[in-house]
């Protein structure tokens, strides 16, 4: 057999690449290309004013943010009194174990250590900066006008913007978790996907109850008990922060559990399939009113708050609320591109709540129908507007299809429960308001008078 060098060093190549070792957590890293290539998206992926981490540090469009970014960490040295030395030596004596939690080719353009840990201490105090004063109600704080600091809290919030918690909690005052995260929550409640509204503790996620004890419901909501335990690990980055706090995971046992308790429901269900070709038909909010489904809210911006009700006299959606404006898109995009990342393991929770609305969505009237029950608020501009952005930002997506398996199988049983239907929607037709129900009897009425009349006028009394 010949010996060829470069023969031999390619099979050295497929052999090491068999022991790679799979990374614990995942890496700060690019937008995959297959979703930054799509027409009308590159946008929301790349900042407007301020680049934070390595991907878009030095482009030209972004020379503005470099003199804002030195200015906040100036800033923030002097109100938390911290020497500029000491707190960078913290980064560069530990730059090693730093540029392992980024991925190779977004740091490859910084060839010494120096400029990289440089370029982390300045976006790293300026980072810290912006989520402890970076409040809308008083840019002054920040020394920027209203509209760029706008700009900033969106750019922040950037899968290519982000930088590693531990180089945040090397920076932070008292290095401390509890004190970061405090931080970070307090920035985020302000977000319109947070569960905790603005007067609200950034510390505890608020708990909605329910008080419709009375009817069965199939629901993917958390326990209260579940809401009020803290994650034991550190969040990624500031993004997988608000990734948590949108969908509030439980700690690993109690989701193990959560999803062994689903599993048992849909094995009991049956199979997700209907009778007759074996696919689940997914049905858009316009069929839903037409079947007697009620949509609710469910008083909550928890997206896991789904649930689905069904009686005899009716059958009911709850949906969380959601905000619709100029940030959603962005929002959106970058956490489904966050959980499409290659190795970030995840149940893909955020790509499939978008997938499910996308499938409720169709036509501006289902976004009519949902804002007249309550559920989404559209600060974006007309329906038409709200009905593309779901369906754009709904196109390509691979949720996990057992997310709402135990929701759609039952929607899908009343629907084609013909029985239900007529009765369900003859409530919600004649009973459903005050109005309608007097029309109703007033046709009865009507109706009864005519027949009276009639009998009358074929046995006219002697």
């Amino acid at each position: 057999m010949i010996v060829n060098p470069q023969l031999t060093m390619k099979f050295t190549q497929l052999e090491e690449a068999m022991q790679t070792p799979h990374n614990p957590h995942p890496k700060i890293q690019r937008v995959t290309h297959y979703l930054r290539d799509r027409k009308h998206f590159t946008m929301h992926y790349s900042p407007k004013l301020v680049s934070i981490g390595p991907i878009h540090h030095g482009e030209k469009n972004l020379n503005l943010g470099e003199q804002y970014k030195l200015m906040w960490a100036s800033m923030y040295l002097k109100r938390n009194e911290q020497n500029p030395q000491t707190l960078y030596q913290k980064i560069a004596e530990k730059i090693e174990q730093l540029k392992d939690l980024f991925a190779k080719d977004v740091i490859e353009g910084f060839h010494d250590n120096e400029k990289l840990s440089w370029m982390l201490f300045v976006d790293g105090c300026s980072l810290l900066q912006i989520l402890d004063e970076g409040n809308l109600d008083n840019s002054k704080k920040m020394n920027v006008k209203l509209d760029q600091l706008a700009l900033v809290r969106q750019d922040v919030l950037l899968l290519e913007n982000q930088l590693p918690y531990q180089v945040l909690k090397l920076l932070s005052v008292r290095e401390n978790d509890a004190n970061l995260l405090k931080i970070m929550n307090k920035f985020l409640q302000c977000h319109h996907l947070s569960p905790v509204r603005p007067h609200q503790s950034a510390e505890k996620w608020d708990v909605d109850k329910d008080q419709d004890s009375e009817e069965e419901y199939t629901s993917i909501t958390l326990t209260e008990e579940e809401t009020q335990q803290p994650h034991k690990e550190s969040p990624i980055h500031l993004l997988d922060q608000l990734r948590r706090a949108i969908l509030h995971d439980p700690p690993a046992k109690e989701a193990k559990n959560q999803d062994r308790k689903q599993k048992g429901m849909r094995n009991n269900k049956g199979n997700n399939k209907n009778e007759d070709n074996g696919m689940i038909t997914y049905r858009n909010i316009k069929e839903l009113r037409a079947a007697g489904i009620r949509l609710n809210s469910s008083k909550s911006r928890r997206l896991r708050d789904i649930k689905f009700s069904c009686g005899w006299l009716c059958a009911e959606l709850k949906l969380p609320v959601i905000i619709v404006d100029d940030t959603t898109a962005p929002t959106f995009l970058n956490l489904i591109a966050y959980e499409m990342c290659p190795d970030f393991e995840n149940n893909y929770e955020i790509c499939s709540f978008v997938a499910f609305m996308d499938s409720l969505i169709d036509h501006p009237d289902d976004v009519k129908e949902l804002r007249s029950a309550g559920i989404l608020l559209n600060a974006l501009g007309s329906d038409e507007e709200v009905s593309k952005l779901f369906n754009t930002i709904g196109t390509d997506l691979v949720p996990d299809m057992d997310k709402y398996a135990h929701i759609r199988p039952q929607i899908e049983k009343h629907y084609r429960n013909k029985c239900k239907t007529w009765i369900a929607l003859g409530y919600h037709t004649y009973f459903s308001n005050p109005w309608a129900f007097i029309a109703f009897l007033a046709a009865v009425f009507a109706l009864l008078l005519t027949f009276i009349q009639t009998l009358f006028a074929i046995n006219p009394a002697s």
